[in-house]
């Protein structure tokens, strides 16, 4: 909250996000040769945040690693992903999971992969959906038939897959 006010810009506001929460990501050594393994940690900490974040239901945050060869592409088997976030079922009869992170705390992905051959690149991100509840309520609505909204609820739908950011993306080559 900038000068202590808060402007309501929250969590559809990438700068805003980014100066809330750090992220760092650390390997357990510079280089690599094929045969060894990496172990790597990505930390994702709340250092300008007054509460939870994010506050409530509706965004997610997914914190990804993988590894990529030399093309670019992402080699099978090798995609961890961790949620932050508070999940709720549509109809927020239960908590499923809360991930959140308290103010002045963090959230911690490990990653641990063989490399099997040369050329590899660890790639991580940390992807914030800002309207992720909503997706997931606009597509139940239309799979149950929206009637006459139907053309609102495809738009506000269309909305909220184009709200995501990225608040983080390192490609670190390995070898």
């Amino acid at each position: 909250m900038p000068d202590r006010r808060h402007r309501w810009r929250g969590i559809h506001d990438p700068e805003m996000v980014k100066s809330g929460v750090q992220v760092s990501l650390a390997l357990d050594r510079t280089r690599y040769r094929p045969g060894q393994s990496l172990r790597a940690t990505v930390t994702v900490a709340s250092v300008r945040v007054g509460h939870y974040f994010p506050t409530y239901v509706t965004p997610q945050v997914v914190v990804r690693a993988v590894l990529v060869g030399p093309d670019g592409s992402p080699v099978d088997g090798t995609i961890k992903e961790g949620v932050i976030g508070r999940q709720v079922p549509l109809d927020l009869s239960r908590e499923i999971a809360d991930t959140r992170i308290p103010a002045g705390g963090r959230f911690t992905l490990d990653y641990a992969r063989q490399l099997d051959r040369p050329g590899l690149r660890l790639r991580v991100s940390v992807t914030v959906f800002p309207d992720h509840f909503y997706t997931g309520f606009f597509e139940s609505l239309l799979d149950s038939g929206a009637g006459d909204g139907d053309a609102q609820i495809r738009e506000a739908l269309d909305a909220t897959r184009r709200s995501a950011f990225v608040i983080f993306d390192r490609d670190v080559p390995l070898m």
